[in-house]
């Protein structure tokens, strides 16, 4: 693969000035902070030899999938990565399928991800397509970014066995297409929110199978769902 660490670290003002503009909404001016992974993201697009051969499109899907691939590999990489962090095309890197250069799937089971996962990973979707989004049996960690929502088009979403803890984001209503929503064996809290299990009505969502953290009988369980009219299968 034609591998590209940058051999310096140098600004590129037009180009942050772009990738800030189609932030807005994600948070307050994510690159201000040189230690965040959005941050570090930029400075490797910044300083890619290939960067003048890439659209707009491309910059910022690049940049989303790069601040996703650094905030989820803070200690150590993930088991395999070929084609990420090189100027390749990211529709070859690994776990990564397109269709006529649309991302359709992003699937990275049991790859050794951990860290958290940054709202900027929004903008690796971008163009709406992505339908399978499989995080599952990993030691991914933190809360639920609510732009996990951005990727409006998915059918499946698998974030079983992980380490993420707080709130499940209500946000997760926007996904109307859902037919799969894994979420047990994690560390969530709280009760599911309603505006999720309006999606098990068929005449409000697809949603056929929802798992998550809430058998009654499980004192180590934090999350409460119904099971006859919300929860499909409780762990």
């Amino acid at each position: 693969p034609d591998t590209n660490e940058p051999s310096n670290n140098e600004e590129n003002p037009e180009l942050k000035s772009m990738l800030i503009t189609h932030m807005t909404g994600l948070e307050e001016n994510p690159l201000s902070d040189t230690e965040t992974p959005a941050y570090r993201a930029y400075l490797w697009l910044a300083n890619s030899s290939n960067l003048n051969e890439l659209d707009d499109f491309r910059k910022l899907r690049r940049f989303g999938l790069m601040s996703f691939y650094i905030a989820t590999s803070p200690e150590f990489s993930w088991k395999i990565d070929s084609g990420w962090k090189t100027n390749d095309d990211e529709c070859t890197w690994y776990g990564m399928t397109c269709d006529n250069n649309a991302v359709v799937e992003i699937s990275l089971p049991s790859n050794r991800l951990s860290g958290t996962i940054p709202p900027e990973f929004a903008l690796g979707g971008l163009g709406g397509k992505v339908t399978v989004l499989d995080l599952s049996e990993n030691s991914i960690g933190g809360n639920l970014p609510s732009e996990i929502s951005d990727f409006h088009n998915l059918s499946v979403l698998d974030l079983k066995n992980n380490a993420f803890t707080g709130i499940i984001p209500a946000e997760l209503k926007h996904l109307t297409k859902l037919i799969s929503l894994r979420l047990h064996s994690n560390k969530f809290e709280g009760a599911m929110p309603a505006e999720v299990c309006s999606l098990r009505d068929p005449t409000a969502g697809t949603l056929a199978e929802l798992s998550a953290d809430c058998d009654p009988d499980d004192p180590f369980d934090q999350v409460t769902c119904d099971a006859e009219t919300c929860c499909t299968v409780c762990y």
